[in-house]
């Protein structure tokens, strides 16, 4: 796209969905598509054992409510010092409004925000390179709406290294999370963000290796398990 059509709004007379149809009347009477329809893509999910690699829709944010899931099972029945929620808010590209909802009710004392973030080893010079897929989830330091507390990102960090968990760090001008809100909660909550790289988010066919999905789930357990009251109030 070029930058003028980029910063264009969407208007629905440039949308076209061709079913194939010749007519009104075949598109109602054959097709059973009638005005008002909603349409969505139609996309299974895949998994190859051979590159690891998951291919679907919605990674942004189906991979974060996967991880939340997959982080309360696996520390199911575990004897810890805090007690864990685990919150799935809708609406986050829209004014993260879901999780403006969830974060007062809950009212927690620290975070961590699962996200499938954008990566960007396809489309920026080698050097530039923040965020590949197969290098392990991403934490962010920094988007146009949150600084991340940087004694907890640096704890994560620091953590990740210790156990081996390969995992990146990276700094963005634009694009936000739902760390944005909960973060300002209250008293203000420290949190960070631990993302699962997705090639070509937002779109029908997002790619993501599962190592790096299975990697973030890693590193919050370990966080998790670790966490007490004098560890949250030290960030």
């Amino acid at each position: 796209m070029t930058e003028q059509e980029r910063k264009a709004p969407l208007d629905m007379k440039d949308i076209t969905v061709d079913v194939g149809a010749v007519s009104k009347e075949e598109a109602v009477e054959k097709f059973g598509i009638r005005i008002g329809e909603p349409v969505v893509p139609d996309v299974t999910f895949t998994y190859s054992e051979t590159t690891d690699l998951m291919v679907g829709k919605s990674f942004d944010c189906r991979l974060g409510c996967a991880a939340i899931l997959k982080t309360m099972h696996t520390l199911a029945g575990q004897d810890l010092n805090v007690d864990i929620v685990g919150a799935c808010a809708a609406q986050e590209e829209v004014g993260v409004r879901g999780a403006t909802v969830t974060a007062q009710v809950i009212k927690p004392d620290i975070a961590i925000v699962f996200e499938g973030c954008p990566a960007d080893d396809t489309c920026v010079e080698q050097y530039m390179v923040q965020t590949a897929i197969k290098r392990g989830p991403m934490l962010r330091h920094i988007d146009s709406r949150m600084i991340t507390n940087p004694r907890y990102q640096r704890y994560a960090l620091d953590l990740a290294e210790k156990l081996g968990i390969p995992v990146q760090d990276a700094v963005r001008s634009a694009g936000s999370t739902n760390g944005a809100v909960i973060h300002l909660t209250e008293k203000a909550v420290p949190v960070i963000v631990i993302g699962v790289p997705v090639r070509y988010a937002h779109t029908h066919y997002g790619i993501s290796a599962y190592a790096d999905f299975d990697n973030a789930v890693k590193l919050a357990c370990e966080i998790l398990k670790r966490l007490d009251e004098e560890q949250i109030m030290s960030f």
